[in-house]
Order: structure tokens, then sequence, then C-alpha cells
């Protein structure tokens, strides 16, 4: 029999978004599970800029311009990015202040405050029992707060504590495995055993795509487990073609994929295998150090052509001094610990994939299109458009993840009749024994090379034609028991989630913000819209919906 679990708001999700939204509906009175693997979210490693609406440069008008425009390529929803300037600034204060985060004024906004003589493993002692363990180091979240404390980290601690101290929130350790359709219902892996969760309101914040392509300086863990589930009980999907990549990652053997974060000092270039000078090769004799380049995107896009023609590409720290480098350099940390020739030998880099643009369509509540189903974070699309402007990620997870809290909480409905079945497929399933890391690490390359910062028709249909034949393998998987059905779970909704992106990609014959076409360099008026996908009888279905129009056009599926 499967254990029933009953609660007011089921939150799924640890990371700034996620720990948001369940303390503003323990605020507003309701009981409130929290669900959540254990493993450290991208807010724990995130450089912890807090850039809002109160901007001294900016008024709200220029600011809207600047991120609707300049950044988001005209393709922001007007609605969403409205109520995160309206809402930013007096949310980011009412957060700041009731759970004590520590923050510095900086050029753009605020900036969680970096701990000093402390790791971030210590920052969290205490909180998590595996955080103590210094000798489990496995992903770049563990060696992130093993070598150095982060701003993100520092912030990540502060809304740990007020959850732990929250008697309103139980937190469990587990994995949302399925939403139940047309209903608030979630089955569940909690402490590895079936559980069904009852809820009245559920809010979504498991993050992004990044962990689906080859190299992320995020958590590689970030695979789509809750667009995948939301998807397959029919949410609709909004602007997943833009994936932001970060031009710098190391990729190093033997290193993790963290990116190196612009504080290295001005004289450092970029080279590829030849000793070419690669800013110079691609964008003329003015451009020779990396400091005087500010579109990473740009960057990104140069990189992966280097790449994609066979060129290895490396940042050249040589013409810079030791006394060049601050003290407390992020970038200098790191690679004086896992890269220590990194003055005298140039450091391989590529493209690693930064922040997922699109997500699960929202409101301005934070509604999907699921009754009382909400998303927040990175797994919520339509604010950013086309691109998202610079400082505004924790910004976003935070005020939208106050204002979805609160909204579930007010709203309590859901369609929860009880019942002690299992919504999760059966413990054992009879077919081939299940080759998840294998088959994971190629949908992981093929959408690196296919999907990544540069794109084309011909890469993109290949890719299709290699995701079928994952498809058909990762069907033929069996399990033994749950934990191994999960893992299968993960791959074939990765699959599927990869399938989607890929589609889209191929549907938009333009350029813009991050989505770069080699064969559509142009940007074209005819893409002033906003692609909707959801999927219906395993098909996935496309609507377009022009930009500033509430209605949309609907397309055949592709």
């Amino acid at each position: 029999m499967t254990e029933l679990m009953v609660t007011d708001v089921l939150v799924v999700g640890e990371g700034a978004a996620g720990q948001t939204a369940a303390l503003a509906a323990s605020e507003e009175g309701c009981d409130v599970i929290m669900l959540g693997d254990g493993r450290p979210p991208s807010t724990a490693v995130s450089t912890g800029f807090l850039t809002f609406a109160a901007h001294d440069r900016f008024d709200r008008g220029q600011l809207f311009e600047a991120m609707s425009q300049v950044t988001g390529k005209g393709l922001c929803d007007s609605a969403l990015l409205a109520r995160l300037l309206d809402e930013a600034p007096k949310v980011m204060a009412e957060v700041i202040a009731a759970y004590g985060i520590p923050v510095d004024k900086v050029e753009r906004g605020l900036r969680a405050r970096r701990a000093v003589n402390k790791s971030g493993r210590d920052l969290l002692y205490g909180l998590e029992t595996e955080y103590a363990k210094r000798d489990t180091v496995e992903d770049i979240t563990g060696l992130m707060m093993e070598f150095s404390s982060t701003h993100g980290t520092a912030l990540y601690a502060q809304l740990r504590k007020a959850v732990k101290a929250s008697p309103g929130i139980r937190r469990l350790r587990g994995s949302a495995l399925v939403l139940d359709p047309g209903s608030t219902m979630v089955g569940a892996l909690v402490d590895s055993k079936p559980v069904t969760i009852i809820a009245r309101s559920i809010v979504l914040a498991t993050g992004g795509l990044q962990g689906l392509f080859e190299f992320t300086d995020n958590p590689e863990t970030l695979t789509g487990d809750g667009h995948g589930m939301a998807m397959d009980a029919g949410a609709a999907l909004v602007d997943i073609e833009f994936m932001q990549f970060y031009p710098l990652a190391v990729r190093e053997e033997g290193v993790p994929t963290l990116f190196l974060y612009p504080d290295f000092p001005k004289l450092s270039t970029l080279t590829n295998d030849n000793g070419e000078n690669v800013l110079t090769k691609h964008l003329g004799e003015g451009s020779q150090y990396l400091s005087e380049l500010h579109n990473w995107d740009q960057l990104a896009a140069v990189v992966q052509t280097e790449i994609v023609e066979g060129q290895g590409v490396y940042v050249d720290f040589s013409e810079t001094k030791s006394t060049d480098w601050a003290p407390d350099s992020l970038t200098g940390t790191f690679l004086s610990k896992c890269v220590p020739t990194f003055m005298s030998v140039p450091v391989r880099i590529a493209p690693s994939s930064h922040y997922t643009v699109g997500g699960l369509k929202v409101d301005v509540d934070g509604r999907t299109s699921l009754p009382n189903v909400y998303a927040v974070g990175e797994m919520a699309g339509g604010v950013h458009g086309a691109n998202r402007h610079g400082g505004t990620a924790l910004v976003d997870a935070i005020t939208f993840g106050r204002i979805a809290g609160r909204h579930a909480a007010r709203n309590l409905g859901g369609n929860a009749a009880g019942r002690n079945t299992s919504l999760l497929p059966p413990p054992r399933k009879a077919g081939r024994k299940a080759q998840v890391a294998d088959l994971m690490g190629n949908l992981r390359r093929t959408n690196q090379f296919a999907l990544g910062p540069i794109r084309d028709g011909a890469r993109l249909q290949s890719a299709g034609e290699r995701f079928a034949e994952f498809r058909e393998e990762a069907l033929s998987f069996g399990w033994n028991n749950y934990t191994e059905m999960q893992e299968v779970l993960r791959v074939q909704r990765a699959i599927l989630l990869s399938d989607c992106m890929r589609r889209a990609m191929f549907r938009r014959t333009e350029s813009r913000g991050v989505h770069c076409r080699s064969d559509f360099p142009n940007s074209s008026d005819a893409w002033l819209k906003k692609q909707v996908v959801a999927l219906r009888d395993g098909e996935f279905h496309f609507d377009e919906i022009a930009v500033g129009r509430s209605n949309a056009r609907a397309t055949s599926h592709a």
C-alpha cells in the first residue's frame, strides 16, 4: 500500500525560488511540504548578484526598455516583465530583511556578501548532514563549496536557515516523479519509498535544463525533472529554444566545468590550437583582449564556431603577472587549486550551459496551464524573452517565488481525491539492462554539438535522428526497483525535452538573442513571436503568439 501525505502547498525544489515560495506560503498560515533530493541547487554556486529595478542609473521605463528590447530582443512577455520590475524592489527588501541576507551595494544593484575565511561547506554545516562530509566532493557544486565560499552560498544558507526554523514547513528528502493529469496529486519517492502527496496547490521549482548539455557551470543534475513531469501532465512550455551559454568554462581533463568569472586581469587573451588570437580572427584587429569584449553571447558563438571546426580554444594568462590578480578573485582561487599551471600554460575552455531562458508558460502569478500548479525560477519561461538581463536570475527566482507562494496559499483549490494506489510506474519492468549513464552521456554530447551556442539546420536534423535512436534505446530498458525506474524515467524525459528544444530551434529560422543560427544569421521581423509547445498524444504541438497579442496562431506540429 502506498503511503499518503496531505498538505496545503507542495513545493518541489529547494533553490532560491523553491525556498522563497515555501516560506511565503507558510507565512500565510499554510501547511507546506518542500520536497528536494538534497543536492545543492544553482543558487548555492551563483555569483549572488541582485540586480533589480532600483538601479541608480535607470528609472523603471529605461530598465523596461533595456530588458525587453536591448536584451530580450522584443520577445519578453510584457505583463511578466512589468510585474517583475514593479514587485522586485519591495520583495527583495522584504526577503533581505526577513531572512538576514547580508548584502553589499554594487554598481547595478546589490550583491549577497561573501563570507570571509569560510568555505561554502562551512556556511552550510549543520543545516544538512551531507555538507559535513568533506570526502564526498563529486560534482561542481560540492567542489565549489569546498574550495571557496561563494556569494550565492551565503544567500542560500540564510534561506535554508529560515526554512529549517519554520514550523509550517515539512522538508522531505525525495523526488517528485509523476504529476497526476488534471489533479494536484504527485507520485514521489520519499526516502526511496513510493508516496502519493495530496496537495491543494503545487509550486514547481526544480531548476533549469543546463544538465542536458555536456558542459555546464551549474550542477549537472539539472536535467529537467520538473519540466518533464509537467510536460507529461500536459503543461505548455514557452521560449524553450533560448538557452544562455557562458563562453569561458574550463574544459581541462579532471577539472570541473566551472566558468571563469571575469575578474581576471585585462591582458588575458583567447587562442586556438594554431596559436591564433581567436578574437582578432573573428572580430577584427581592434579586438585582442577579453577585457575589450562585453557581449558574452557573441563570444560563446565565436568559441563554439572554433570547436565545431575542430579547434581547441584556450584562455592565455601568460601576459598577466601575479600582482595583476585581485586577492579575492574567484577565477584565481579556482585555477590556483585546480589548474596550478594556469599562469604559464593556456587553459582550455568551452561554452557552458548557464541559464535556461525558456520554461513552463506562466501568468503574472506564476500559474501554469495546469490548474493550481505554479512554476517559478528557471522552471518558468516568458519573462526574459530571447535573453536574460545580467544579474536578474536570483531576483526573478526570489520575486516570483514569493508571488507564487503567496498566491498558491491564498487560492487553495486543487483536485486531489485521496486514493492509496501509487501514481508511479511499477517497481519492476522486464527489459534490457539499463545503461543510463552511457545514454545520458551520449545525449549530452549531442546537445552540446548541435543545440549549443551556434546551430544550423543540418546539425539539428542530424540530432533529431540521434534522438530517435536514443528514445528507442531508452524505451527498451528494464528495471528491478524504484531507484532504477527513476533513473530510466529521467533519461527518457531528458531525451524528450532535448527533442522539444531541438524542434523549437529548428523552427525559428533566424538569429535572436541567445538563439544563433549560422544558416540564418540575421533577425527577422516575421519571428517577432513566441513559440508555445505542449505534448499531446505523444506529439509536440506548437503555437505561435505574436508579441503583444494574447491570441495564438496554431500551427501543425513539427
